[in-house]
């Protein structure tokens, strides 16, 4: 969403509240750059060939456990969300982060062998793990441009939140003049990048609900951008695609 971050009549009309949501913005962007720093540091090296899992993997692995690993995993991972909240909040907007949240959980838990998910499941179905199949056949390949998609889709969000932050009203230049919603496009092609990196049962049945959901939200936060800017908003919409530039 394009529309810059500020807050509420009241809290504009109150210093000590307007200085508490300026805190809050400050704390949240710090979370979410931090995220991306730390993924890039430990994947970064997947693009390079090797063998096994990457060796910043094999250290936290050692340094924290398997627990550790993947509950730092989710915890990065989850905190590019800080990045995503500088429209203002509306229930809507947190409804959309539970197929985003699921899509980690079950992406970490599996991916690093402590299949949660498997063991709840496991009774009901035998859930295949696929990935050890895929690289036996493919090679490490597909994940290295899995690793690939998930950073561009990480430098879409970063940029997004930069542009926002650094504009005023409704914003149509930089990376928005491409697309309408490059953060949420973002989302998406991390998570694909994931599905190519890791790719399971579970985040293959995931991965549609959560494009849905951040379809929808898009298109509620569009809604709410056409009563704000009216004809300048429309005219905006009509001239640059929602995710893919030139194409959707």
């Amino acid at each position: 969403m394009n529309i810059e971050p500020r807050p509420s009549s009241e809290e504009r009309d109150d210093g000590g509240h307007h200085s508490t949501f300026s805190g809050f913005v400050k704390f949240q962007a710090v979370i979410g750059w931090l995220a991306i720093i730390l993924f890039t540091a430990i994947y970064i090296v997947e693009l390079w060939p090797h063998h096994g899992p990457p060796v910043t993997i094999q250290w936290i692995r050692k340094t924290f456990g398997q627990t550790g690993l993947i509950l730092l995993n989710v915890a990065i991972v989850l905190g590019f969300l800080a990045l995503l909240p500088y429209r203002r909040p509306t229930k809507h907007v947190w409804k959309s982060q539970g197929p985003f949240i699921a899509f980690v959980v079950a992406l970490m838990t599996e991916m690093f062998g402590w299949p949660l998910f498997l063991f709840l499941l496991s009774p009901l179905v035998k859930i295949p793990r696929l990935a050890p199949q895929i690289f036996r056949s493919v090679g490490h390949w597909l994940a290295t441009a899995g690793t690939a998609l998930s950073l561009l889709g990480i430098i879409l969000i970063a940029i997004g939140w930069v542009r926002i932050h650094r504009a005023q009203g409704l914003v149509t230049n930089g990376i928005y003049r491409y697309m309408r919603h490059p953060q949420y496009a973002g989302i998406m092609l991390f998570t694909l990048g994931w599905i190519l990196h890791w790719p399971s049962v579970i985040t293959l049945l995931l991965w549609p609900i959560l494009i849905a959901a951040y379809t929808w939200l898009a298109q509620h936060e569009e809604k709410q951008a056409e009563r704000e800017f009216g004809e300048a908003y429309r005219q905006y919409a009509q001239q640059t695609k929602r995710f893919i530039p030139f194409v959707i």
